[in-house]
Formats: structure tokens, sequence, C-alpha cells
């Protein structure tokens, strides 16, 4: 197995120094399955201070939990020393953190089989779980006890399903009754954790594995108390590229899919993105320029395009090809849908004689409408004869 020259670089700066180190977690489970790894995460017995003397470049990104990130030039590589963890009394995080000298406590600490593996180019493989035997089968199992793994950190039943999505593996049976006892446990995780979880389960290569939301009754806490009103099986087969059509196909089924976005901690841009989504998707824009220019007034060009994927996801019609056209002919020839686009403005109008304020604003909304109707208008001498 090659390790990339830098990763090399700190096994072999703190194994010269006395200590042991490994690759760990996903990247260990990803090289396993012939996938480039996108991060990479070492595990040693060293202790941060011991870890930090050794590198001129270090930030103390999670100290208290022994992680430092070590820097080179722009890459950065997270060192942890093996820990086992204390009494988790929250569902959420370990009260306490015990540095420890052997991998395999550190390994028996963590969530699944297919994560709790450890290389060393010297020593090989650390499987005390056989997470590559449960690699080769497909299937999502739990270090030791379900429950147990589930009960210290609730985040672990939405991430077994995140890793089924992504990873298209099977969740065995113990760990998915498991879920089911302890889905009320979710009350207690972060929107933000939650949110962040779901939307890498809906944008992995296996999105059918969204089902098991429902079958174990994860779903209701995932939407922070909400029943889901969608079709599952429709949306889980249409599932696109990108994660705005992929969180729009999602929540179509929801009035109140902006309260959701915001229960979940989504940042604005998305919360508006995805709403006036949802808000557009049952309605039928009808093919004329006017109509066209004013969803292009209130979302970009490129949202408009997302928004005619998506309504060719819902509902296949040859008019989505046409409105596109449409679209693409108004902004080549950069006809005015917008109200910086006018010809005048408000201290042409107040030059002119128009007063201030709200009357103003009004005049300069018709002189638009007009402009969108017929963009020949579109000169400030015909504008102000109107």
């Amino acid at each position: 197995m090659q390790l990339p020259k830098n990763v090399q670089k700190i096994i072999t700066t703190l194994e010269a120094a006395g200590h042991e180190a490994f690759i760990v977690g996903g990247c260990v489970r990803d090289i396993i399955r012939g996938v480039t790894p996108k991060d990479w995460d070492i595990a040693t017995s060293a202790v941060p201070s011991e870890a930090k003397a050794l590198f001129p470049r270090s930030v103390d990104t999670g100290i208290k939990h022994g992680t430092i990130t070590v820097l080179f030039g722009n890459e950065h590589y997270e060192v942890t020393t093996y820990r086992i963890d204390g009494e988790y009394l929250d569902n959420r995080r370990p009260q306490a953190v015990i540095f420890t000298t052997k991998i395999e406590e550190d390994l028996s600490r963590r969530d699944f089989t297919v994560n709790a593996i450890a290389y060393n180019p010297n020593r090989g493989f650390v499987d005390p779980f056989d997470g590559q035997g449960d690699i080769k089968c497909d299937i999502i199992k739990c270090v030791g006890d379900p429950k147990s793994r589930f009960g210290e950190d609730a985040l672990r039943m939405l991430r077994a399903i995140r890793f089924a999505a992504v990873l298209g593996f099977k969740i065995n049976e113990s760990a998915l009754s498991a879920i089911g006892a302890l889905k009320e446990n979710m009350r207690d995780i972060s929107a933000e954790r939650i949110r962040e979880e779901l939307c890498k389960l809906l944008n992995g290569a296996y999105p059918k594995a969204a089902k098991l939301l429902q079958t174990t009754g994860l779903m209701y806490y995932v939407l922070r108390n909400r029943e889901y009103g969608g079709d599952l099986d429709k949306v889980i087969t249409q599932l696109s590229s990108t994660e705005n059509i992929r969180l729009a196909l999602f929540f179509s089924w929801a009035q109140d899919c902006e309260e959701i976005l915001r229960d979940l901690r989504f940042d604005n841009k998305t919360i508006k993105t995805v709403s006036q989504y949802v808000k557009f998707l049952p309605q039928e824009i009808p093919l004329c320029r006017y109509e066209i220019k004013k969803i292009l007034r209130i979302m970009p060009p490129q949202n408009f395009e997302e928004l005619l994927q998506l309504k060719e996801i819902n509902s296949p019609s040859p008019i989505h090809k046409k409105l596109r056209a449409e679209a693409h002919d108004i902004l080549q020839k950069n006809e005015c849908y917008t109200l910086r686009d006018l010809a005048i403005n408000g201290d042409d109008l107040a030059a002119a004689g128009h007063p201030k304020g709200k009357a103003m604003g009004e005049k300069l909304e018709a002189l638009l409408n007009a402009v969108m109707r017929d963009p020949a208008l579109n000169t400030k001498e015909q504008l102000l004869c109107l």
C-alpha cells in the first residue's frame, strides 16, 4: 500500500522518535475498497505535546481530545493520540478521554468495524473486529454491542444510514434493531450535526438507503419532530446530482419547507434557493418571455436552469426545453428584467419632476414591467414619456 509522501513522513517522524503511528478510519476503509482517500488521519501513541514537538507547523484543532493538525504547505493532516473514551452522559460526547498506548484500545471505541482498521507500512493491518471481512461483504456492523455504540453517540444511527447510502453497504440486523429501539435519543443531537449527515446521505451514490430513515423510525427525529409527507420511493429513484435539487426533491411535499430548513440550520442561501424550487415545482411556467423574466428577477440564471432540471425530473415535458431556450435568448440579448438594467433610475425621475418616496418606487416598478413586456421601450427618452 503506497502512502502519500507527507503521510509517510509523519509516520516515519513519529516512529523515529520512539512512538507508534498508523493511518486509521475512513482512509484505510477507502484504500481496501480501491478508492483514493480524500483525507488521511493518523493515530499515534505520542501525546499531543510530543507530537507537536516533532513538526514545525501544527495547529491545536482538538487538543482536548488529543488531535493536532500537521501542516505541509497547503495540505493538512490530523494526528490524534490513541485514546479511550470516558462515559457518555448526553448521547453526544464522552465526558472525558484517556490517552492510551495501545492501538487496539483506540480502535475499540470506534463506531463501525469498517472504520476500526489501522495500517502501518511496516506492521501491516491491525483489524481486531474483522472490518476487512465486513468491507468484502458490503456490510455495516457496530464495534461491539450496537445499543452501547448508539447509546454513546446517537448520531451514529444516522451515520450508519449515511454509510449505507455512500458505500452501498447493508446495515446488519442487530444494528437496525438498535436504531429502532434508540431512535428517540436523536432529540439530543444538534440540528447542525443532523443536517451534515442528511446532506451526505442524500448525495450518496446509493440514495435508496434513505428509505431506512422511514423503516427505522429515524425520519421523524431527522425532520425535527415532523412526519415525512412525501413519496420517498419516487424521490429516491429521481435524485439528481446537485445538492439543491436533491434537497428540493426530498422536501417537495413540505409546505413549511423553509421552516424545516431553518430548523436544520441550513445557511440562508440554501434556504432561499431550495424553498424557491419547492414553491415553483408544482407550478406550470408559461412559455412567455415576460413570465420567464419574472422568475429570473428573483433567482440567478443558473438557479432557473436547476429549477428546469428539477421540473424535468419531477414531470418530464417538452416545454422545459423550450423554456430553457427562451431564457437563453433573453440572456443572450441582454433583455432587461431587473431595476438595475432599466435605462433610467430614481435620479432621472426626480429630475423630471416625479416625487420621491413610495410613489417613485412604484413608478420604477411599473416601468420595469412595461420593459419586461416590450424590451424596445428601454430607452431613457421613451421611459420618461410613459
